[in-house]
């Protein structure tokens, strides 16, 4: 794990960027093999506050990436497949680097430092504390790398600092990235096995499909409720669905809109993780289950 001080843009010198790069098996790119930023995962599961704060001065300098509001320790993904290096600092706190694929370094600040729901500062930056991954290690888009916390200067104030550099060089924006971003459904590997909680009201279902508006999604294994940003969730209906009282029209022959939604809680069968499953994609959540919300 890398220390040192932090400052409002540019977290690190260049030298510090390559130098790190080069101990997790990645370089910037060249000026010759320059590549655009690609579409990013989003970096949370959660419901977020996304707004534009950067540039915005600090200090001496300038914000170099963007502030997003969200719930403590919320999952943090990896925005693209790559590799992460571990930090920490008096200022940005806990950190994590991403080198994804692409020559794109991502950096992740303030993330959870927190032993219990309080807000002890006692965790320190430690692995299933700050980091669900070991430093060095080989991510895929989607995947759980941390948990979102106020470590550093946000304590007390839960938020996800969120900076992007196009080939390993200096900061730009972010806003223009997280806004067309894919947003995650969930958080995994790509080839793990999951299912999923799914909270919210059945809109339409038959021949063979469910309809879900849905605000909170829960993984398995392990996992809590999470609040998300309300979403439509298509799920494939197999016959042998196990559906609660008044909820038969889920197996119905005919597509069916719910002039009144109804509210539910819906649970996926077993499935191996792929990356159109994180993303929600129509056809690759198959329902086990589903009944009258309690």
């Amino acid at each position: 794990m890398k220390y040192h001080r932090t400052k409002a843009r540019g977290l690190v010198a260049s030298f510090l960027v390559i130098g790190l790069a080069a101990a997790a098996g990645t370089t910037p790119a060249s000026g010759g093999e320059r590549r655009a930023v690609p579409r990013l995962v989003f970096p949370l599961v959660a419901k977020t506050d996304l707004w534009d704060n950067y540039g915005d001065p600090r200090g001496n300098s300038n914000h170099a990436g963007i502030d997003m509001e969200n719930p403590w320790r919320a999952p943090v993904v990896a925005a693209e497949d790559g590799s992460v290096e571990l930090a920490q600092s008096s200022l940005g706190g806990c950190m994590l680097y991403l080198y994804g694929r692409s020559g794109t370094m991502y950096l992740y600040i303030h993330l959870n430092n927190d032993l219990t729901a309080r807000n002890d500062n006692k965790g320190g930056c430690k692995q299933e504390v700050t980091f669900a991954v070991p430093n060095g290690a080989k991510v895929t888009a989607g995947q759980q790398i941390a948990w979102n916390g106020d470590s550093g200067d946000a304590n007390g104030n839960p938020h996800l600092h969120f900076e992007v550099h196009p080939n390993g060089g200096a900061d730009v924006n972010p806003l223009k990235h997280l806004k067309r971003a894919s947003k995650p459904l969930f958080a995994a590997r790509k080839g793990a096995v999951f299912s999923l909680g799914l909270r919210g009201k059945l809109i339409a279902g038959g021949a063979g499909a469910a309809t879900l508006e849905v605000d909170r999604v829960r993984q398995y294994p392990g996992g809590r409720w999470l609040e998300i940003d309300t979403r439509i969730v298509e799920l494939v209906v197999p016959l042998d669905v196990e559906a609660g009282p008044s909820l038969d029209l889920v197996t119905g022959s005919t597509l069916r809109t719910l002039k009144n939604p109804v509210s539910v809680s819906a649970f996926t069968l077993k499935a191996n993780t792929t990356p159109e499953a994180i993303l929600g994609v129509p056809g690759e959540l198959v329902l086990g289950s589903v009944a009258p919300a309690p």
